[in-house]
């Protein structure tokens, strides 16, 4: 229980730090001195954070006195950083031994199943679909044992 309070109390201390510099109704930034790349970049990077607190309050999540491309160009690579960029969807590139074993099954399974299925086809004796659907049923269901079994 007070490991989850602390969670907790980190999380929220870390939102509202995050608060403090989100683009806001006034913000530090002016036409004499708007926000550039790092900022676009911070910006960005809590656009989630800011889009929900806006929807309640005068918030802005992107600063209106910016420097045009660089805070724009900073704000997309701020996102990118939630969205996945930078190498954070390497992990979800990468199957894990388990996944690619069920892939190359599968691709088997279907290879197999197609070569079947034409040999079947070009025999001539397609009159019988419901033939069709227990041998390719019993031959799924074969090699998902079989692969079990290993």
């Amino acid at each position: 229980m007070n490991r989850k309070y602390s969670m907790v109390v980190l999380l929220g201390s870390l939102m509202v730090a995050a608060l403090g510099c989100a683009a806001g109704p006034q913000g530090p930034y002016s036409a004499e001195a708007p926000a550039g790349f790092f900022s676009g970049i911070w910006h960005g990077f809590i656009a989630w954070i800011t889009f929900g607190v806006s929807l309640f309050t005068q918030v802005k999540m992107y600063s209106v006195d910016n420097t045009g491309a660089g805070y724009n160009l900073g704000f997309l690579i701020g996102q990118a950083c939630w969205l996945g960029g930078w190498g954070g969807s390497w992990k979800y590139s990468h199957k894990t031994p388990d996944e690619r074993e069920w892939e190359e099954v599968a691709e088997k399974v279907e290879a197999k199943l197609k070569r079947e299925l034409r040999n079947w086809a070009e025999s001539g004796e397609t009159d019988d679909w419901d033939a069709v659907e227990e041998k390719v049923e019993r031959k799924i269901r074969q090699v998902i044992k079989d692969w079990a079994e290993k």
